[in-house]
């Protein structure tokens, strides 16, 4: 008896509940004539924002005198890049692997000089037996699985190599060893007269009080002929173009010489090489 009224209870409840939802619904039907001309375009768009600046500011200087001339803005996706140690590393290993010469060789046990004939008798001795006396076992023999003339160079992609290069200047610019100059305009190719521009602006590797770097690497558009004989008799000093360096993926001298001194010229195009395209 109490079964049968809580059915009829949940029964009536649930025919109300029904008619309710109806009414509901038929109330506030929408109109679907009006979807034609409906927008769902948000009416204001957000874009994201870079926190950080595109360009990134450094002084540049006179070669000779080494007076500021003005202010310089720098590709922040070039000089201002993530360092990136480990793609740095791995650009390195990939040169001087290329740099090794691979000559190493050892003579087998048929390049050694020795008779060919059997060393002692098969039988008779009570010892073991002996063929060849040139077998690796013997002194004088050749070498088992010794080195030979081989390649070490390896391969690694390219964008690898160019990021490597962004992370290399990157990390000069972090660390202040990056120097602009306006030109590398030199009057003469004698030595004398550069090592006298870097002894007056504090640049000689070899000064016993030496303020800066212990090693430069100019760098600049093309060669200069100046530039290159006046250089070439000087200790940590060397010259390089900004396409070797890019094409090489050079971030071996890079890092290997405590300042880079680049031109305007240089930055030009390191910076149209390296941006992302």
């Amino acid at each position: 008896m109490w079964g049968k009224k809580c059915s009829n209870l949940f029964l009536q409840n649930l025919r109300g509940n029904r008619y309710l939802y109806n009414a509901i619904n038929s109330s506030i039907k929408p109109n679907y004539n009006n979807y034609n001309n409906y927008n769902d375009e948000p009416t204001i768009r957000l874009k994201a924002v870079n926190p950080l600046q595109r360009q990134i500011e450094a002084f540049y200087y006179d070669f000779k005198t080494y007076s500021p001339l003005g202010i310089k803005e720098l590709d922040r996706q070039v000089f201002g890049t993530a360092i990136r140690t480990d793609i740095m590393q791995r650009v390195v290993v990939w040169q001087r692997d290329a740099l090794r010469q691979g000559t190493h060789k050892t003579k087998n046990r048929a390049e050694v000089s020795g008779t060919g004939r059997k060393y002692a008798p098969q039988k008779g001795r009570g010892r073991s037996r002996v063929g060849s006396h040139r077998a690796p076992h013997w002194r004088g023999g050749g070498v088992a699985h010794g080195p030979r003339p081989r390649s070490h160079a390896t391969e690694i992609p390219r964008q690898v190599q160019l990021l490597g290069l962004r992370s290399a200047l990157s990390t000069k610019y972090a660390q202040n060893q990056l120097l602009l100059v306006e030109n590398f305009n030199l009057e003469t190719h004698k030595t004398k007269d550069l090592l006298e521009i870097l002894d007056r602006n504090s640049w000689d590797p070899l000064a016993k009080e030496r303020v800066q770097g212990h090693s430069i690497l100019f760098l600049g558009k093309e060669h200069m002929k100046n530039l290159d004989f006046a250089c070439r008799n000087l200790q940590r000093v060397h010259a390089l173009t900004s396409d070797e360096i890019y094409e090489g993926g050079d971030v071996y001298n890079i890092m290997g010489h405590e300042i880079l001194m680049m031109d305007l010229e240089a930055i030009e195009v390191m910076e149209q090489l390296l941006k992302y395209k």
